[in-house]
């Protein structure tokens, strides 16, 4: 074992099938298996699809109820719901929209305490278990701990403790800042306990690890500015394209456009809504061969109130579908059969939504609405995606008459390498050498 490479990785998400929180990793470790590494896995999601290869073995460390669970529980039950599932750690209180007021924010401020540091809580300590028994049997040379949510790297930070095991921590959002005003009203990251409480447990993390790995250089400047002692690396996500659908055989009629995601934050389909109005009114005939916006995924409170405002007040009630949350391949089946997927973004400067690798490498034309300086909009420009600010309607209407007008439907694939093939290099680099190589990956960023 002595002459293999080893890594442990530590992710709560984890796998082609669930959460695109678990795509990163599970498209690396791949990649990884195919240059020499052997992979482990610590993780809390269990596998949907028997026999999926990721060139890693994974270990399943379920999630315990925690009295966060409990409380919900008991909240359904009084409102005659039922029971359920723990909702995904992301989610936290959103049903405390229906409180206003000062009880309202102290419910939040509660629920953000109980859950400090996220929702993963009831995960924690016996993944950090498990993650020492694995280190004992597996002797990885490098542990990576990949967040959100981000207690993945406290696990690491506890599994590693008195272990000669390079560490490094992963973000692929940010953790303790800096944050937009588009956040203020996020159930969990919109607190004052998650603001006074982030911060410090991050700097205390960074400093125990090895290193920080980024998947944007907005975020990696940020950080090395912040934390000048730490080593910053920044490795972009990619896609697995051997997880994509293939081309369609029955794409939607007219001009079919998919947005398959979350609306939370400064997520705000209205420019698109309110563009694709225009050009509806500008090519009657679109609107004839069917053209419609598809929309599937799950909203917060108040982002389906103002999407649902945004349709009403353009009168495009025929023309936008809301689907509901999908299966991970039925979201790719809806891009895939799109001309047109949109990739929101906006307020987001430090960030680059997964989801635009995916739809580029499909060969779907992609609408970023994001700044053009953002990490979406610098990293939508290079690899071939449109980007358009979330104030030019009249440009995203253009670019919609642009790919309407073309007719061809024909597929582009991306111009630069945007496969999780081609980032492991520099992954398996950036793991067995130290000093050099951050440079290389800070060229690769670019």
């Amino acid at each position: 074992m002595s002459d293999s490479r080893r890594l442990l990785v530590v992710s709560y998400y984890f796998g082609p099938d669930g959460s695109v929180g678990g795509l990163r990793w599970a498209g690396i470790t791949k990649y990884l298996a195919r240059l020499g590494w052997q992979a482990s896995v610590i993780t809390a999601t269990p596998a949907v699809r028997k026999g999926a290869s990721s060139g890693a073995h994974v270990e399943w460390c379920p999630r315990l109820p925690t009295f966060l669970d409990g409380c919900r529980l008991l909240r359904r039950l009084a409102l005659g719901r039922g029971p359920a599932l723990a909702p995904k750690h992301e989610s936290i209180g959103t049903p405390g929209a229906e409180l206003r007021g000062l009880a309202g924010l102290l419910r939040r401020e509660v629920a953000a305490l109980i859950a400090f540091p996220d929702e993963s809580r009831g995960w924690l300590v016996r993944a950090a278990l498990r993650a020492r028994a694995v280190i004992r049997r597996f002797e990885p040379q490098v542990v990576i701990s990949s967040g959100p949510p981000h207690s993945a790297h406290l696990v690491a930070a506890l599994a590693t403790i008195g272990r000669a095991v390079r560490w490094f921590i992963d973000l692929r959002d940010p953790w303790g800042g800096p944050l937009t005003q588009a956040w203020a009203s996020h159930a969990r990251v919109g607190t004052r306990v998650f603001r006074t409480l982030s911060t410090p447990l991050e700097r205390l993390t960074f400093g125990a690890a090895d290193g920080v790995i980024t998947n944007t250089h907005q975020l990696a400047a940020v950080l090395t500015e912040r934390y000048p002692d730490v080593r910053v690396l920044c490795v972009p996500n990619g896609v697995d394209p051997e997880n994509l659908p293939a081309p369609p055989r029955h794409p939607y009629p007219g001009l079919g456009i998919a947005y398959a995601g979350t609306l939370y934050a400064g997520r705000d389909l209205g420019p698109v809504v309110r563009a694709l109005r225009l050009f509806l009114e500008r090519h009657p005939e679109a609107a004839r061969a069917g053209s419609k916006l598809r929309i599937a995924g799950t909203a917060e409170l108040r982002h389906a109130r103002a999407l649902s405002d945004a349709v009403a007040a353009a009168g495009m009630e025929q023309y936008v579908e809301l689907l509901g949350p999908l299966p991970r391949v039925q979201a790719l089946e809806l891009v895939c059969r799109s001309r047109l997927a949109v990739v929101l973004a906006q307020e987001q400067e430090l960030q680059v939504p997964a989801k635009l690798y995916e739809s580029v490498a499909m060969g779907v034309a992609t609408l970023v609405v994001a700044a053009a300086d953002s990490a979406a909009g610098v990293e939508g420009n290079r690899i071939g995606a449109i980007v358009r600010d979330a104030d030019d309607v009249e440009g995203i209407a253009g670019g919609l008459e642009q790919l309407w007008c073309d007719g061809s439907g024909r597929r582009s694939p991306s111009p630069v390498p945007i496969t999780y093939e081609a980032i492991a290099p520099l992954v398996d680099d950036l793991l067995r050498k130290t000093g050099a190589q951050d440079d290389a990956a800070y060229r690769y960023a670019r």
